[in-house]
């Protein structure tokens, strides 16, 4: 299996050219994860780009606000643990192989795992800073 970055996925290189370059997915929330057999899943992680710009109250300044959807079809393996009501990522790992695609998300709190499928298409839709 070859590490692969979200450019490389369906719809992925818009998301990098809107962030110009790779979201980390660091601090990203991890909004909804929505499985079924036979039909599309989801997985929506609400980013960010964190600058080296600090604010006045000494909190790195955050922007490029967005939603980041992945849709993902004909799910092949899901190992997932630490459900809770909305988790942390630490980031989010994508990798390539002949048989598909695989998410493997890293979290600070909340679920953590991998989930494996045929595909997985990106979209995205910026939100305004501070909207929740």
């Amino acid at each position: 299996m070859a590490k692969a970055t979200i450019a490389e996925l369906e719809g992925g290189a818009a998301l990098c050219a809107w962030f110009e370059g790779v979201p980390s997915f660091h601090d990203a929330t991890l909004l909804q994860l929505e499985l079924h057999q036979g039909a599309p899943s989801r997985l929506v992680a609400r980013a960010f780009q964190i600058t080296s710009e600090v604010d006045s109250r000494g909190h790195f300044v955050l922007t490029k606000h967005v939603d980041v959807t992945f849709t993902i079809f004909e799910l092949i393996e899901v190992q997932l643990s630490d459900f809770t009501e909305a988790g942390i990522m630490f980031g989010l790992d994508t990798k390539i192989d002949p048989d598909g695609t695989t998410l493997s998300v890293k979290s600070s709190y909340g679920v953590h795992g991998r989930i494996k499928a045929k595909r997985v298409v990106v979209s995205f839709e910026p939100r305004p800073a501070g909207a929740s």
